[in-house]
């Protein structure tokens, strides 16, 4: 998958979750924790993904360009 293409993904999937996420904690009774916790997660996942994408297009590499 290009980077550009997966670029848009994931700011397709990930800023609706975050305004949601934001538009949800604002209400009364949900902590301030969860969003933080929520955003660390989508953080986290995002980088886990770019570094599995890498090493996948590294690994597809001729073994000459290595």
């Amino acid at each position: 998958m290009p980077r550009p293409l997966l670029a848009v993904f994931v700011m397709t999937l990930g800023l609706p979750f975050l305004i949601l996420l934001a538009i949800v904690s604002s209400a009364s009774g949900v902590s301030a924790s969860v969003f933080t916790s929520a955003l660390g997660l989508v953080v986290m996942s995002i980088f886990l993904m770019l570094v599995v994408y890498e090493i996948k297009r590294i690994a597809d590499l001729p073994p000459d360009s290595h």
